[in-house]
């Protein structure tokens, strides 16, 4: 018989809105009001000012304790607002940073209603043996070990905490209502766009409280690193999945920051780190699906054959990320325009992965993105060792925080999921190279390994003999329209707009033909020439795209060969 959990009732529920309310309204105001502040500074002309970080930091300090006392939604908000560089300053998202999804387990008996409720059947039925202390505890939801009463394996349950869809509802309830004040009062559209942040933020914590969808989750990681027997993603035991209890295989493992455990295994930590880091990679760059909370307790380690490198396990998927084909196209691009120090073709870039807002003004973004590539760039493409990372990072944030550039939901997952394995990795081996790891992965998706430069090869041949087609055969048109400048024969077509429509102005040819023209042709080929020569110049020395530099030098020659025969 299935058991229903008791609702919250409506005094409690007021009181919570009520203490929400006030904890979103004032900190989004004074976030608001900084980024305000700077913004109009930069576009003043005032590149000296900064945000007010004491006045930021006491308030995300209050918010961050009291989204401790509240838990639940608030603690996935502050971890939210941790990682958007474009609402707060860098000393500001640290206060954030530590905010750690970590809560009491709820009751043994509640824990068992939520697992008949939706499964529909006595616990005692389906696990023979469910232990009564949880192995984890987060806002959304707990994790319990337990023994399948059909086949005796040992299995994970996570079970969503009760009443959270009603708490999901109340607080995203209270969030929009904040923000229906502050925008009757404000106009925050040209500095922060809070409905696109709420509508992103309800979008992943929905996502995040589906089961069935996490499920799917793992099984996609699943089929992703079949063919790598060193990264191991458990089972899904579908007959026990629903919206709000999740069945996995059971992962025993060393988690990956309990370097002691580690080192007593006999475990080379920087081959951890090295795999792990890799594994992420690999979902970044190749597949275009990641685990977007990669924190130490998603993460095991696993002891491997006798000579082998260790495994890497990992667990919870109810956060993720995916980059389609069209933004990881966009995102190439926007990595050549930073190679090749091209801060329009970078503006381009962002803007249509969606960083820029329609109201920002480019020619101040692109002066900024152009300072910002003159100064590293040069450092990144040489000697690394001399890059000042923390001051580099620095100056990135103050780009994002102090221009109306807004980060899409996923590149956020993706700084935050970076920005921890850069934690993990350094923590389990302090030599480890993390720019070193991630070259050969960066090379392969900017096409500049050797099987992608021969399908960039292939792709520039196809564009050349296409292009070449066309300027083979400018010069003749070309030829024709000197030819009837010459003999003044081109025929002009004025439109006026009547009360009964369009109406034309034919003009009137004059003159007569009177041939070719005898300079029109000599015309043409110099310009084909000159034309020809100089973007062969440009291509060999500047972009450095020989094969097309020198298809240009070739297509000069032939131009000049052409004028000698005409002549």
């Amino acid at each position: 018989m299935r058991t229903q959990t008791p609702r919250i009732n409506r005094l409690t529920q007021l009181v919570r809105f009520l203490q929400v309310s006030r904890l979103l309204l004032w900190t989004l105001w004074v976030i608001y009001r900084e980024r305000r502040r700077v913004v109009r500074a930069l576009a003043g002309g005032n590149c000296a000012v900064r945000p007010t970080s004491d006045v930021l930091i006491e308030v995300l300090v209050t918010f961050r304790d009291t989204a401790l006392e509240l838990g639940f939604l608030m603690i996935k908000l502050g971890q939210f607002l941790s990682c958007r560089a474009d609402l707060l300053p860098e000393q500001a998202l640290a206060v954030l940073s530590c905010l750690q999804d970590e809560v009491p387990p709820v009751p043994f008996n509640q824990v068992v209603s939520v697992i008949e409720s939706e499964l529909g059947k006595p616990v005692e039925e389906v696990f023979s043996m469910l232990e009564r202390k949880c192995t984890a505890a987060a806002s959304l939801g707990q994790v319990h070990k337990a023994i399948l009463a059909s086949t005796g394996e040992t299995v994970a349950v996570k079970i969503q905490r009760p009443h959270s869809d009603q708490l999901v509802r109340m607080d995203l309830s209270a969030l929009k209502f904040v923000l229906w004040v502050i925008t009757r009062f404000v106009d925050m559209n040209d500095f922060i766009d809070l409905m696109g942040i709420y509508h992103e933020f309800k979008r992943t914590i929905y996502e995040e409280i589906d089961y069935v969808r996490e499920a799917a989750n793992a099984k996609r990681f699943k089929a992703m690193f079949k063919d790598d027997p060193m990264i191991y993603i458990p089972r899904v035991y579908d007959e026990y999945v629903s919206r709000r209890v999740l069945v996995l295989e059971w992962v025993d493992g060393i988690k990956i920051n309990d370097y002691t455990r580690l080192d007593a295994a006999g475990i080379n930590r920087l081959e951890v780190a090295k795999r792990t880091v890799c594994a992420y990679f690999s979902q970044f760059f190749q597949a275009g699906f990641f685990h977007a909370d990669p924190h130490p307790g998603n993460i095991f380690v696993k002891q491997g054959s006798p000579g082998d490198a260790p495994i890497i396990a990992f667990v919870d998927f109810g956060m993720v990320g995916s980059l389609t084909n069209q933004m990881k196209r966009w995102m190439k691009d926007a990595f050549l325009a930073v190679i090749t120090r091209d801060a329009r073709s970078l503006v381009e870039a962002l803007s249509e992965l969606g960083f820029i807002d329609e109201g920002a003004h480019m020619a101040s973004l692109e002066q900024a993105m152009s300072l910002l590539l003159e100064r590293y760039c040069g450092l990144m493409m040489g000697e690394m060792s001399e890059l000042d990372l923390p001051a580099m990072v620095e100056d990135v944030a103050y780009l994002l925080y102090g221009h109306p550039i807004h980060i899409p939901a996923q590149f956020a997952f993706t700084g935050r999921a970076v920005s921890i394995l850069v934690g993990i990795s350094t923590g389990l081996a302090p030599e480890f190279n993390f720019v070193e790891v991630a070259t050969p992965y960066a090379r392969t998706f900017l096409g500049l390994d050797a099987q992608g430069a021969q399908h960039a090869v292939q792709q520039l041949f196809s564009h050349l003999l296409e292009a070449g087609r066309v300027l083979l055969t400018l010069p003749h048109a070309l030829q024709q329209v000197m030819t009837r400048l010459e003999s003044v024969q081109i025929e002009v077509k004025l439109a006026s707009y009547r009360q009964s429509g369009w109406t034309g102005l034919r003009g009137l040819r004059r003159g007569k033909d009177n041939g070719a023209g005898s300079g029109g042709w000599r015309f043409t080929w110099l310009l084909m020439f000159v034309a020809s020569l100089a973007g062969g110049i440009f291509l060999l020395t500047d972009a450095h795209q020989f094969i097309a530099g020198w298809f240009c030098f070739g297509l000069a020659g032939l131009t000049m060969l052409g004028m000698l025969v005409k002549n």
